[in-house]
């Protein structure tokens, strides 16, 4: 990123001042600066400083700041220096209390929820939603005593017990923050609805060194945009109008399962048509009701816009949009936008770049999202019993050396993939994202890139060799910055 201090300044400042005298109007400059309960609005054609200094400053003049950034911030950074505030480091295993700035007390967290997981604790910024002081969880069927919910199906409570009052396993988790009961009561009476939150994990990249490339052709793509760019690195290998917005089609749907995890229950049932499923005809009534977790198999798989439509309804079609969108800013993808669940709108838009950011965040942190992407079929169940069965249709994820993705294909998005691969380069797993934009051909496109690159690897051992002629050094790459 090209960073101009002076222009950004200037600009973010004379933004900033407008926003405080039209009070009725809250701008959000590039991310949604919006309080947890307000509706998000289009991004505003400003330039803006990185999301830190923007937070920072924002929280120094007061301003509410993003309901999520990933990644990006340390705890320090957000520390307003009036009010409550709640911090939980998911790396040191500890809670904090602040008032004024100031820490008033701190608590050992007793679990997470297990990293790679469908219930891995969602890092970002947040606030008070509920308090209970015995919260009953349909998902795990226990008792969450003096429970506060911070972000769908996530809450910091005390320990968990069965309905006949026995305690729950100390190693059990379902993604929440768990204390102990007496330091849960304590966080319980401090906070207030609307206690800012934030919850902070370190990134999990590996450091590994930047993969040397032969001096080989790469090959005619007919997509208008590619990338080929490494996972744990952000070595960026091969691109071509990668920071180019275009239309994704279903490589939104990676968005929408994504927020779906995060935002609803997965033991809810959503009503399903038989004529909104491809094997509908296996359903024993024209409508059967199918659990949230099981049917991110037909919108994964099958790429299913009805089922897509159904999961955004349930939980209030601009609500979940919002999220989608709240989320995509959070990762980083501040050119990306999101209009509906399926991808059917051509206004869902990204770029290679920031596909690589939720491929990264996904890979990285939300592993069992890809790792569905590569079962060639699945027979999912309705609660009555009955059985369909559900097909790949994102050819060649379900193959080697693929570790999951997702494609697309609509009028004005052409064919799209966004995939990862696994490269092995000196006896190290190397996890190398492809993706492509407005192809005519996105199986074969997606095929050739991803030869190439692994064609194009050079190990130390070759780069040693007298007898390699097309080896090269490591030169300095273009980076994907979190």
């Amino acid at each position: 990123m090209n960073h101009s201090f002076d222009w950004r300044g200037f600009v973010f400042f004379f933004a900033l001042c407008a926003a405080l005298i039209v009070s009725s109007v809250v701008t959000h400059f590039g991310i949604l600066y919006a309080s947890t309960d307000a509706e998000a609005v289009r991004q505003a054609s400003v330039v803006i400083p990185p999301p830190a200094e923007r937070l920072s400053a924002n929280l120094a003049a007061g301003i509410v700041p993003a309901r999520r950034v990933i990644d990006s911030l340390q705890i320090s950074d957000v520390i307003p220096k009036e009010g409550k505030f709640i911090s939980a480091d998911l790396v040191a295993m500890k809670l904090f209390l602040y008032e004024n700035g100031t820490i008033v007390n701190e608590f050992p967290i007793q679990s997470k929820g297990k990293p790679g997981t469908s219930w891995e604790t969602p890092s970002g910024f947040y606030s008070i939603k509920t308090k209970e002081e015995v919260h009953y969880s349909t998902i795990g069927k226990v008792y969450m005593p003096f429970s506060m919910q911070f972000y769908g199906n996530y809450f910091i409570h005390g320990w968990t017990y069965y309905p006949d009052g026995t305690p729950v396993s100390a190693s059990y988790s379902g993604g929440c923050i768990k204390l102990t009961t007496e330091d849960a009561q304590k966080v319980f009476a401090f906070a207030d609805i609307d206690t800012g939150v934030f919850v902070y994990d370190k990134k999990t990249h590996e450091l590994l060194p930047s993969i040397a490339l032969a001096d080989i052709p790469l090959p005619n793509i007919a997509g208008e945009a590619y990338l080929i760019a490494d996972i744990d690195t952000g070595d960026v290998y091969a691109e071509k109008d990668s920071s180019e917005a275009r239309p994704i089609a279903s490589v939104t749907k990676l968005m929408t399962a994504l927020v779906a995890n995060e935002l609803i229950s997965f033991e809810q049932s959503i009503p399903i048509e038989n004529v909104e499923l491809k094997n509908g005809k296996n359903m024993s009534t024209t409508t059967e009701r199918f659990l949230v977790g099981d049917l991110l198999y037909p919108l994964l798989l099958e790429s299913n816009n009805a089922v897509a439509n159904r999961i955004t309804k349930y939980y209030g079609e601009d609500r979940f949009v919002d999220w989608m969108n709240t989320t995509a800013q959070a990762l980083g993808m501040h050119r990306t936008s999101f209009a509906d669940g399926s991808g059917v709108s051509p206004e869902n838009l990204s770029t290679p770049d920031d596909l690589f950011r939720l491929l990264r965040y996904l890979a990285d942190k939300k592993s069992f999202a890809l790792t569905m992407t590569r079962l060639k079929e699945k027979e999912v169940s309705a609660k009555s019993g009955a059985v369909f069965k559900v097909t790949n249709v994102n050819d060649p994820v379900f193959r080697a050396p693929f570790l999951g993705g997702k494609a697309g294909q609509t009028t004005a998005a052409g064919e799209t993939m966004a995939a990862v691969i696994s490269l092995s380069v000196n006896d190290v797993e190397r996890r190398i994202a492809v993706i492509v934009l407005k192809s005519p051909d996105r199986l074969s496109d997606t095929l050739a890139l991803s030869e190439w690159v692994k064609k194009a690897s050079v190990t130390d051992a070759q780069m040693k060799s007298a007898a390699c002629v097309v080896c090269t050094e490591t030169p300095e790459y273009r980076k994907i910055e979190p």
